[in-house]
């Protein structure tokens, strides 16, 4: 293992102990503890400064539970130590990016790795960005915690450290700009100054529906019928997944969950919670070859008899998806906050080619035969071996098929 790719591949399946051994790069940090956002203010800059180094140096993870070790001057990653989620506040970190990185980089992702019952690790990935933007964040000056919004400040990542962009490249940076802009040069460094920091321009952002013109009236009456949920301003351009329609908004409350505007043909507006969307995404990631996540999983289905625009609230602990290739399918999140996607089943008398299965040469009697399809990623790992049809013939007898057969 020695890419991004695969470090996320073994991150999605849940392997973090596959990244010991490796050493911090320009695609990879560690740290050992999460970043204390309740109690230190410093930790948004570290955190934001970290986020905007990767967008400029084409992209990376950072991985939060993992100690390192000290070898001939390189850090190693030595040994998991786990992250409470308790102690974590996911949507707190997708908030501060949002806000003190700008512009914000697109496709940021927050999640967690590590199976039930073992040590969690809490992973953000920064993919490469296409849009050759320069990412900048306030810069570390006055009261900690409270950035000042005329300031900039450009962090960089060098192999496995980060290093702040020097004010005459900075400079040079926005006399570039100013050449291009064709205005007076005191007029465009601050035009430009305000630009790079969005506290500074509030009220400036992106509108309902821009990035998708031939939807965006569309989109509008949508957001205008479900607003009283607490919909705030669009936190990014909306765009195409497929025949949906999707756009990112924030929540009217600040320190809340955002939102994502769901429009989908042939069915009603939906909007979703931040962490729900989260999972769903999630979720469809595990589906193999590379496929687009929701491509797989499919978007939200409105309960039967909904006709009209629904909310789907940061506390819902379980949606339907259809529309993608796994099928009709319930995605339930489970006490301990992990979210399982299972199929819907589907009861049909069609009989197919199995059905004449274990049939051919015998005589004609009554045969009660329950065939069940499921849609399965790594479809070569399954099997009946000797043991368990063993096992499957003596647990038969007291079923609920053998009940039913009863009944008949």
């Amino acid at each position: 293992m020695n890419d991004l790719k695969s470090a996320l591949a073994a991150l999605e399946a849940h392997r973090p102990d596959s990244l010991l051994g490796l050493r911090e790069t320009q695609w990879l940090d560690a740290k050992k503890a999460p970043y204390r956002l309740k109690d230190d203010p410093k930790a948004a800059e570290e955190l934001t400064k970290d986020v905007a180094a990767f967008a400029n140096g084409g992209g990376g993870v950072i991985v939060v539970g993992i100690a390192t070790r000290l070898e001939h001057d390189e850090e190693i990653l030595d040994h998991v130590v786990g992250v409470d989620p308790a102690a974590v506040n996911v949507d707190q970190i997708r908030k501060l990016i949002r806000q003190r990185v700008s512009p914000a980089p697109r496709g940021v992702r927050v999640g967690w790795s590590g199976a039930e019952g073992d040590e969690r690790v809490l992973f953000i990935e920064i993919p490469a960005q296409t849009d050759h933007a320069l990412f900048a964040v306030p810069a570390a000056v006055g009261k900690p915690g409270a950035p000042r919004p005329d300031t900039v400040a450009v962090p960089m990542r060098d192999g496995d450290s980060t290093y702040w962009l020097p004010r005459a490249e900075i400079v040079q940076l926005l006399s570039a700009g100013v050449r291009a802009s064709g205005v007076p040069t005191a007029q465009a460094l601050v035009d430009l100054v305000r630009q790079t920091v969005p506290e500074a321009r509030p009220g400036n952002g992106p509108r309902v529906g821009r990035g998708l013109p031939d939807r965006e009236r569309e989109m509008r009456a949508a957001y205008d019928a479900l607003t009283d949920a607490g919909l705030g301003e669009p936190a990014g351009e909306a765009w195409a997944q497929g025949t949906a329609a999707l756009q990112h908004l924030r929540h009217e409350v600040d320190g809340e969950p955002g939102w994502v505007l769901c429009l989908v043909p042939g069915r009603p507006a939906v909007v979703v919670a931040e962490p729900v969307w989260q999972a769903i995404v999630e979720t469809g990631r595990r589906s193999p070859g590379g496929q687009d996540p929701l491509e797989a999983v499919g978007f939200p289905r409105p309960p039967a008899g909904t006709d009209a625009p629904w909310v789907i609230p940061a506390d819902a602990r379980g949606v339907d998806l259809d529309g993608g290739s796994w099928g009709p399918g319930h995605l339930t999140c489970s006490g301990r906050g992990v979210w399982r996607w299972q199929p819907l089943p589907r009861f049909s008398l069609h009989q197919g080619r199995s059905a004449e299965i274990g049939t051919g040469g015998q005589t004609p009697a009554l045969r009660l035969r329950a065939l069940v399809n499921l849609p399965w990623a790594e479809a070569s790992t399954l099997g009946i071996n000797k043991s368990r049809r063993t096992q499957l013939e003596q647990l038969l007898p007291d079923s609920a098929v053998a009940g039913a057969v009863t009944l008949l």
